[in-house]
């Protein structure tokens, strides 16, 4: 209603807009809007050319900011008609920075051997699911557990770990639901045991403790 009021009594050529004008721009300003800028009666009052423009180049403008406004929201809500192609979902993961908080962190703290497993989608998320036989314990196991561990599919996306089934590992695992283990996450969750020796993945520069790899059978 404010903005209707504004537009009603809006003046847009005020008494002094005859000031410092040509006879010739004097003579067509008063054909539009009377001498003297008095406004013509709505009999005598005809549409010009121009007026019809710039109502259709406002309308255009109108519509062109709704529009972009409209993409901009879509733009943010992936999935939706002129919005982007959904892809996979991608987990944003803790990182821990010291032996302490890493180890702290799982409820489980495994030596085991990867059996082959499955792959389903959880969360639009590729995912493997496998058993592994537990060797030894450091946390949480027992020595001769087969334990369902879900973990990103290797290779499906930027956070995944590369585990190989029939390989011993040193796995930190969160318990979830229906009795499924979880990484801690995809970088510090897993420790590749080749000769009694734990290795880190490349992106991991936390070691284990000496408590837990004497617990597991570990050399350092």
């Amino acid at each position: 209603m404010r903005v209707k009021s504004l537009i009603k009594n809006a003046d847009p050529i005020p008494d002094t807009a005859y000031e410092g004008l040509s006879a010739r721009a004097a003579d067509e300003l008063a054909a539009l809007v009377g001498p003297g800028g008095a406004v013509p009666s709505a009999a005598a009052r005809r549409p010009s050319r121009r007026g019809f423009l710039v109502a259709a180049v406002a309308a255009t403008v109108a519509v062109g900011i709704g529009g972009v406004a409209l993409v901009s929201r879509e733009s943010n809500q992936p999935g939706q008609t002129g919005g982007p192609v959904a892809g996979p979902r991608v987990a944003d993961e803790p990182s821990y920075g010291s032996t302490a908080t890493l180890e702290r962190a799982a409820d489980v703290i495994v030596r085991a051997r990867l059996g082959a497993g499955r792959e389903e989608t959880v969360d639009d998320i590729p995912t493997t699911v496998a058993t592994a036989t537990v060797v030894a314990a450091a946390k949480g196991g027992t020595s001769g557990d087969a334990m369902r561990v879900s973990y990103p599919t290797p290779g499906s996306g930027p956070e995944t770990a590369p585990l190989t089934a029939g390989r011993e590992y040193v796995l930190l695992l969160e318990k979830g639901e229906d009795a499924r283990y979880f990484l801690v996450n995809t970088t510090q969750g897993w420790y590749a045991v080749k000769d009694g020796t734990p290795i880190a993945g490349k992106d991991n520069g936390v070691a284990l403790s000496p408590g837990v790899r004497t617990a597991l059978r570990l050399t350092s």
